[in-house]
């Protein structure tokens, strides 16, 4: 369990961990073999990151009235599809690296957010042959493992959380901003920045603007930017770098009643996320610099529904997120209107 929650608390960070490969032996098989590998291995998890961050913009779609304020803190929980915890490894994808079992072509191998297994769980794995110097040396091992959320704490999920502010600046729009400074812990830094504008639709619409409902337009972006070393002691310049950019659009309606708001929005989310292995990787045949730069994108539909409790000034919010990754949200804060 200890595991799993450092584990957890990395990847709330943004940071993609790389401890579950032998990066060397990897690119034993050359840069291009483990840039398709690593991107099957870790694309499930850059997809639930990117769709996470696009929750928690609105819980109303009731904008402020001008100089009203909001500050939340927010927190995602992006559940990944079960058909995302394996993929599958085709020979005919790679040079250099093959399956040992030459009576197969493909097989099925745990992706970043798949199972570990525990102890002798590698020789259920699909066992890689690598080979190097023009094909006269090889190495073999078994396919890495997942991670194992699942096994651990029972869900396989990927957590994001971020801090948020909303002002009406203007009449029937509200500007929100999230902002995370650069911190460092523990030879890892983040950093956070995204902006939304949200604007009062009804008014425009004289077929709806009579009906006791809010209903506004939203498009918000976010940044995030983490980079982590994976071997601070005894190899400094190893790092992984992971920048995400996500992107929503929703129209939002949203009821009222009493303490009580019901809300929910329809629109589309998308990502762009690139991760760099950098540093030097020294191999049996040749040493690398900065040798990966993957670049990952994604766009769904998307639909949420939720509901927000208001004590005084109080917010408490939740609300579930239809699209490719689904996503929980929960937010706690005030707004002032």
């Amino acid at each position: 369990m200890n595991k799993a929650f450092k584990l957890l608390g990395l990847l709330f960070v943004g940071h993609i961990s790389f401890a579950q490969l032998d990066l060397s032996t990897v690119l034993e098989g050359g840069v291009d073999d483990a840039q398709v590998f690593l991107e099957n291995y870790i694309e499930p998890a850059t997809a639930g990151f990117g769709y996470g961050l696009n929750g928690g913009w609105y819980n109303t779609a009731k904008t402020h009235k001008r100089f009203g304020v909001d500050i939340s803190v927010i927190s995602n929980a992006s559940l990944i599809p079960t058909n995302k915890e394996f993929f599958t490894f085709n020979n005919a994808d790679y040079t250099n690296i093959k399956l040992t079992d030459n009576s197969v072509s493909s097989a099925s191998i745990p992706t970043l957010l798949g199972p570990f297994g525990g102890a002798g769980a590698e020789n259920n794995r699909p066992l890689l042959n690598f080979t190097f110097n023009e094909g006269n040396d090889d190495i073999s091992i078994s396919a890495p493992p997942g991670l194992g959320l699942k096994e651990d704490i029972g869900y396989n999920i990927i957590p994001t959380a971020t801090i948020q502010a909303g002002i009406g600046l203007f009449k029937h729009t509200d500007v929100k901003f999230r902002y995370i400074p650069k911190i460092s812990a523990q030879d890892a830094e983040l950093s956070t920045f995204g902006i939304g504008l949200m604007h009062d639709i009804k008014h425009w619409l004289p077929f709806i603007n009579k009906l006791p409902i809010d209903m506004s337009a939203l498009i918000a972006w976010t940044n995030v930017n983490s980079k982590v070393s994976l071997n601070p002691t005894d190899e400094p310049t190893q790092a992984v770098e992971f920048d995400t950019n996500s992107l929503t659009f929703q129209l939002v309606a949203s009821k009222k009643l009493s303490i009580l708001t019901i809300y929910g929005g329809i629109g589309t989310s998308s990502f762009n996320s690139e991760v760099s292995l950098l540093g030097n990787y020294k191999t049996e045949s040749k040493t690398y610099t900065d040798p990966i730069n993957l670049n990952f994108k994604g766009q769904s539909l998307r639909s949420n529904v939720g509901v927000r409790l208001k004590l005084l000034i109080f917010t408490f919010s939740a609300d579930y997120a239809f699209q490719e990754y689904n996503t929980f949200t929960a937010g706690f804060g005030f707004s002032i209107r």
